[in-house]
């Protein structure tokens, strides 16, 4: 995410992390947001072909792993435990209710598609017990932890073993060991049949194949003060257990001092016989996960990157899956091994895979798991010569730092289209993005998140979409949120068309505006001088409020026609001098006080605020009943109102494909999510007014909104600005760096304007 993008969010969040907004927002982004990782690439010597641009690799393979996508017929299929067992997927359901209802061995056959389950024979916890920690193997059955709940006494654990036919085997009781004050994140067994059991407090217990406790093992050192989380566990082709442990460190990184997390992986063997570890790798990056090799000692049946030709493990993150040899790995090297594949390619999202497993014929296989948009099942992959593969056309989708929802979008698309195949294809920053469309690099579709439309629009590097709405059989433009067209139209071309968006602006008691449709910089400042003691804002920081002052202002201080620049002015030392009295960094915590207490004693006049409809109401209660959307400072005092979308796409004039690249769009505009109807309209508004009119009936019915909550924001729709089109990341960045001296006191304020003034003058006659 690009700075701009991540300061608004910032800002928001700040101003807003004590108030009564958290709650919404959480429940909202539990729902909606899945973790997101950077992409990358790396070098790959199985590569026939490679083609680096603006730091992305563009791979040209000679072999495929083609999907075959297998859904069980199951509602309560556990998808993340499954397990094959030949050509047999195994998993364990427990029926409505955990303790009360019937466990099972279910049987999934790829081979007919026949699901049987059988029940597990089990009296020690009675009715009363809950499945835990599972593992499946062909020689032993399954290997699973149950958390039994007395009638009187805490809680028990066992480990037991099962047969495939549910008839119990063995039945230790474990609580000693792993007691019910610790929670199990992995159970594995090696070809042995001996049991690990890998513990949340950093402990590995090791038992025999009877069950009989053998020892324990700290993973986690008391000297290391790093998170550690366990990536995964598995046997190796060796018949040895592997695993895989990240230990997250946290950093302070950017201008703000921002934490940041950072993840390396360390890949460790399990000694049992000696009760000790051996580590492998100290340095991999994040993974998410591991599962057995081959081995080497296979007959190889193609090139390099052939399954047969041997390999000791697999390791995977949200990219890619990579080939790891102890042998030829070294230690130090920093790399999760040798890239085999991309999800991506296989019609996968990366994102969302649970496990992935080496089949007995050879065959990969990854279980996938998206709640939110209905993907769940299991993905065999066969590795196929790249000229025997299905063809299709390749449709290239432009962006910086792609994450799980573009992939979901370009996974949900390729695998109903047996023509085109769409690729996200991720930049490093937003300089090679601009440098990859300026030089008309091939590509069909441009995420526009952080992206300067208006400055790309005039070159006309993007296509003209309004034809295509005009022959859509989906919708016409009478379907659209009346203005939401018109607000992404620039310099008579349709860009884009969001499928969700919301409005961000500033809220305010209308008296205080003497009934004004808006302000400008001079009007708030007269306001905060107005009301000595009051705060404009709270919760800002400095480059907080910069940002927003500048957002709807620039062209105060930049002719961009005439490329002559106006920072040495009263007006922005006047903007300067407002900027310096809010704080360096902000902290917050749950002591603080809300917002909106602080609004109600008089103490802050302003809320920059996300108009959700479900707010609406505390907005209005929060101003005395006289809540008015003020908008963000404008030169002409008519208001500034954000409309931020994270789902907006272009179609790049370059484009060879744009009828398919336009058919992409459409199937994002219409698509259903799932979830309920009335928590979406609280995070964002659908584009399409038939499906507003869903959401927002439905959240009436419950009684969250009215319809004079969701009118009041979509009044503002004809007048908002897309986000794409204020503000310029790059002046704000020097703005920043030169005037850390004028806030310290280092340097006064005409120095410093100068210097100012100097630098964007430079930089808007490298750039205009």
């Amino acid at each position: 995410m690009n700075k701009l993008r991540s300061i608004i969010f910032q800002i928001h969040n700040k101003i807003n992390s004590s108030g009564l907004f958290l709650c919404c927002l959480l429940l909202c982004v539990s729902m909606f947001l899945t973790s997101c990782s950077k992409d990358g690439v790396s070098d790959n010597d199985d590569i026939s072909s490679e083609k680096v641009v603006s730091n992305v690799t563009t791979l040209k393979r000679e072999w495929v792993y083609v999907p075959e996508v297998f859904t069980v017929e199951n509602g309560s299929a556990d998808y993340e435990r499954m397990q094959p067992v030949g050509d047999t997927f195994y998993y364990v359901s427990f029926g409505e209710e955990s303790r009360n209802g019937i466990k099972s061995i279910c049987q999934y056959s790829l081979n007919d598609g026949e699901l049987k389950s059988v029940p597990i024979n089990w009296l020690e916890g009675g009715n009363d017990w809950d499945p835990g920690y599972r593992f499946f193997t062909q020689d032993y059955g399954l290997y699973m932890t149950a958390n039994v709940y007395p009638a009187s006494g805490s809680m028990k654990r066992f480990l037991c073993r099962f047969d495939l036919e549910g008839n119990c085997m063995f039945s230790k009781d474990i609580t000693e060991q792993a007691g019910g004050n610790v929670s199990i994140h992995e159970l594995t067994a090696d070809s042995q049949g001996r049991i690990y059991i890998f513990l949340d407090n950093g402990e590995l217990l090791l038992y025999t194949n009877g069950g009989d406790y053998h020892g324990s093992i700290s993973y986690n050192s008391p000297e290391n003060q790093a998170i550690v989380q366990i990536k995964g566990a598995c046997k190796g082709a060796d018949g040895r257990v592997y695993f895989c442990i990240g230990k997250e460190s946290m950093n302070m990184a950017g201008s703000n001092k921002e934490e940041t997390a950072d993840v390396r992986c360390t890949l460790m063997e399990v000694d049992f016989e000696n009760t000790r570890l051996l580590e492998i790798a100290g340095n991999l990056p994040n993974i998410n996960g591991l599962c057995m090799g081959t081995g080497k000692n296979e007959d190889s049946a193609g090139g390099s990157d052939d399954l047969n030709s041997g390999y000791d493990l697999l390791l995977y993150d949200d990219r890619a899956v990579y080939k790891y040899n102890f042998g030829t790995q070294k230690n130090d090297s920093g790399q999760p091994g040798e890239e085999l594949f991309l999800w991506m390619d296989s019609d996968i999202n990366g994102y969302c895979v649970t496990n992935l497993y080496l089949l007995e014929d050879g065959r990969l296989c990854a279980t996938v798991v998206d709640w939110m948009n209905d993907d769940r099942g299991i993905v065999v992959l066969e590795r196929t010569k790249a000229e025997q593969a299905p063809k299709r056309e390749e449709l290239v989708l432009a962006t910086v730092d792609g994450g799980s929802d573009l992939a979901t979008m370009a996974v949900k698309f390729n695998r109903g289209n047996s023509q085109y195949h769409l690729t996200v294809k991720s930049y490093e920053s937003l300089t090679d993005l601009y440098n990859a469309i300026l030089t008309k690099e091939p590509m069909d579709l441009i995420d526009l998140s952080g992206i300067n439309v208006q400055k790309l629009a005039d070159r006309g590097l993007f296509e003209d979409l309004t034809p295509y709405v005009d022959q859509s059989e989906a919708f016409d433009r009478s379907d659209f949120v009346d203005g939401i067209l018109d607000v992404y139209t620039v310099d008579d071309t349709l860009v884009s068309i969001p499928a969700e968006f919301m409005i961000r602006t500033i809220v305010g008691n209308s008296g205080q505006m003497n009934n004004k449709a808006g302000l400008t910089l001079d009007e708030l400042y007269l306001i905060e001088n107005r009301n000595p003691g009051v705060k404009a804002f709270d919760g800002v920081t400095k480059e907080e409020i910069l940002q927003y002052l500048m957002m709807f202002n620039e062209d105060t201080f930049i002719d961009w026609d005439t490329g002559s620049c106006h920072f040495d002015t009263e007006e922005f030392k006047a903007l300067l001098e407002y900027v310096s009295q809010f704080p360096d960094s902000v902290a917050s915590g749950r002591e603080d006080e809300s917002l909106s207490s602080k609004i109600n004693k008089g103490e802050v006049l302003f809320a920059i605020a996300e108009l959700y409809p479900s707010m609406l109401r505390d907005y209005v209660k929060m101003f005395g009943g006289d809540a008015a959307c003020v908008g963000f400072p404008t030169a002409d005092g008519k208001g500034g109102h954000l409309l931020i979308s994270s789902d907006a796409y272009a179609i790049a004039s370059v484009s060879e494909h744009k009828e398919s690249a336009w058919q992409f769009i459409e199937e994002i505009l219409t698509q259903e999510k799932k979830g309920e109807l009335y928590v979406e309209l609280w995070f964002t508004y659908p584009a399409l007014k038939k499906k507003l009119n869903e959401k927002a009936e439905f959240a009436i019915e419950k009684d969250e909104v009215t319809w004079d909550d969701v009118n009041m924001v979509l009044e503002l729709v004809s007048d908002a600005t897309p986000f794409f089109s204020v503000g310029n990341d790059e002046i704000i960045k020097i703005i920043n760096e030169e005037a850390g001296a004028y806030y310290s006191g280092q340097k006064g304020i005409d120095d410093v304007v100068s210097l100012i003034q100097n630098r964007i003058q430079l930089y808007v006659n490298e750039n205009n």
